[in-house]
Parts: structure tokens; C-alpha cells; sequence
């Protein structure tokens, strides 16, 4: 199992990673992508990705934290992004449902780490919330520099935007909400091909049914991964070597590293 999106440098976390690393490799996860929100996940991010061989992680700021993106940070995500464990440019893009940064200051910011990431040769991975009518403007305007793949994280919109964005090659990763009773998230996976979606459980959030309103670990991915399962019809063994296959393929760093080479 892989664990696409998760946040091990999260305070809540802080005292057991150890036992937490340990655990989830006990429960047949064999990878974890931590993703970066600001300077201090960012740089956390890559010290767990230093010391574990399990853990791979981004660079990049959120959009909740676009008010504090300025040179100084944009450096230091080129200089991390040489690493050979980090894998793609994100968690990056737009949220207008809590609006922690001003609008034109998330797309402004949004558009720039586009741009960076294609110089750096990273795909990008996508928080869209509340925003899907700009998030696509601005794609499309920068439709040339999407040159190493994107990633729709914690894909919350229609089947039918999935459905344009699947046949322009791009991915999608579900988490814990596909679980929850009320998600209906069946005819959205239904519009996606089996070979771009991605599971993850976005750790400490969003845990899944039947764990939910407890703290998220990565080994949970299993009850996401089972979800898909049912949904496209396969067995778990199935579902599961399939999402293992696309996560290699979107984040080419990851069999790159594992292989000791360097892209």
C-alpha cells in the first residue's frame, strides 16, 4: 500500500513518529508522501524524508499561507527540490471556503509555483477548494509549463470536470471522505480511468469510515483503498496493485530514487 498525502510533520505527531513509521510499515504501507504548506512542513518534510526510507515528500506553500510567500521561500523550495526524495511541487493552488490568504494573492501564488515547478521538472500536486472555476483559468493559462503531470489532491468536484481533466492526463487522489456516508463520490471514480487515481488519507485529517473522528494514520489508506475497490469492482489485491502502479508512474522520482538514480 501507498500512502500518497500525508502530514507526518503535524504537531500531533510530534512525540511518536518513530512508533507511527514503525506502525504503518507493520500494516503493509510501504511509502508515505509528506506534503509541504509552508517553510517549517516544508523543511520538516524533507528532515522525516532524511530519516526514514519510507517517506518522500514536496515542496511548496498552501493557499492558505500564500500571504507569506516571497523570495526568500521560493529559494529555498529550488534549493530542497535537488533532493533526491523530493518527489513534486505542492500541496499548492486555491481555497476560497476559508479564505486565510487573499484571493488574487492564492492565484497569484498559485501561478508562480506552476511556472517553478515545470523549471524544477516536478509534477504538481493540487488543493482546490471552493474554486474550481479559477483554479481551471489559471491551468489553462499556464497550460504550456504542465509538462511533468498534476495531481488533483482530495479531489472534492463533479464527475464531469474530472472527466475533461482525466482525458487532458491529469490524476486524482482520493482519501478518507469517499468513506463517509453521504459522499457519493461513486459516480465522480467512475468517470476517472483506473490508471490515473491515487489513494491517500491526507493524515491527521479526514479519517475513514469506520475510524472516523479519531486521528488518521497512514495504514487507514487500506479502508480508502477498499472503498475504490468496490466502487471499480475489483478485488483490494487488485485496487491496490493498480494504485501502486500509478503512484510510480505520476511521481517519477520515487522508482528513480529507488533504482539510485537522479532525474
Amino acid at each position: 500500500m501507498i500512502d500518497s498525502h500525508v502530514h507526518l510533520d503535524d504537531l500531533r505527531y510530534a512525540d511518536n513518529q518513530d512508533e507511527i513509521v514503525s506502525e504503518y510499515l507493520q500494516q503493509g504501507v510501504q511509502l508515505v508522501i509528506n506534503n509541504s504548506c509552508d517553510y517549517n512542513s516544508m523543511l520538516q518534510g524533507v528532515q522525516l524524508a532524511q530519516k526514514y526510507a519510507s517517506v518522500y515528500c514536496t515542496v511548496g506553500m498552501h493557499p492558505h499561507d500564500a500571504k507569506s510567500y516571497d523570495q526568500t521561500f521560493e529559494q529555498k523550495m529550488v534549493e530542497l527540490a535537488q533532493l533526491p526524495k523530493t518527489v513534486a511541487v505542492g500541496e499548492i493552488g486555491l481555497d476560497y471556503h476559508y479564505d486565510l490568504s487573499e484571493r488574487a494573492q492564492q492565484r497569484d501564488v498559485f501561478a508562480r509555483q506552476i511556472v517553478l515547478a515545470d523549471t524544477l521538472h516536478l509534477p504538481i500536486t493540487l488543493h482546490i477548494r471552493a474554486a474550481y472555476g479559477d483554479a481551471a483559468d489559471i491551468l489553462e493559462a499556464h497550460k504550456n509549463y504542465l509538462n511533468k503531470g498534476v495531481l488533483w489532491h482530495c479531489y472534492s468536484g463533479s464527475a464531469e470536470f474530472a472527466r475533461q481533466y482525466a482525458k487532458q492526463g491529469h490524476y486524482f487522489a482520493f482519501g478518507g471522505a469517499i468513506t463517509f456516508k453521504n459522499a457519493k463520490k461513486e459516480e465522480v471514480l467512475q468517470a476517472i480511468p483506473l490508471t490515473q487515481v491515487l489513494c491517500e488519507t491526507d493524515c491527521p485529517y479526514m479519517t475513514p469510515v469506520p475510524l472516523r473522528g479519531q486521528l488518521n494514520y497512514p495504514q487507514y489508506v487500506k479502508y480508502v483503498i477498499q472503498k475504490m475497490a468496490d466502487v471499480y469492482q475489483i478485488s483490494f489485491e487488485q485496487m491496490d496493485k493498480q494504485l501502486q502502479d500509478n503512484c510510480f508512474a505520476f511521481f517519477k522520482k520515487i522508482k528513480l530514487h529507488q533504482q539510485g538514480q537522479t532525474i
